[in-house]
């Protein structure tokens, strides 16, 4: 049974921009299809990896949408890539300030800006 789109993604100037779907990412079915279909687009070729992670329709995030996003940062760094969020509500801007992770993540205002930083 294929599960529900929960990613919209196109590719611009080599850059796969993520659009994340669903409103809230906060249960554990929601979160595992979420990084599943993330990480179905992304390379395995060791190219490095270009990624925007757009929020535009985000209100709410689990710890463990989180902890996924952590390890895509990981697997984006080891690739010498580049990942960056963007459109980010307040706040889901106050959660990663909140939990230091404003520190790890590239975070944007809006996708121009993410693409413009590639």
């Amino acid at each position: 049974m294929a599960s529900t789109p929960r990613i919209d993604v196109n590719e611009i100037d080599s850059v796969k921009v993520v659009r994340l779907l669903d409103r809230q990412l906060f249960d554990e079915r929601t979160v595992r299809d979420v990084a599943d279909q993330i990480a179905a687009i992304l390379p395995n070729d060791g190219t490095p990896i270009r990624l925007v992670l757009d929020f535009s329709d985000v209100a709410l995030i689990s710890s463990s949408l989180l902890s996924k996003l952590i390890l895509f940062q990981r697997r984006v760094d080891s690739s010498r890539g580049k990942l960056r969020l963007c459109e980010l509500s307040p706040v889901l801007q106050q959660v990663f300030r909140t939990s230091n992770l404003d520190r790890l993540f590239s975070i944007d205002r809006d996708q121009r800006a993410s693409l413009a930083a590639f």
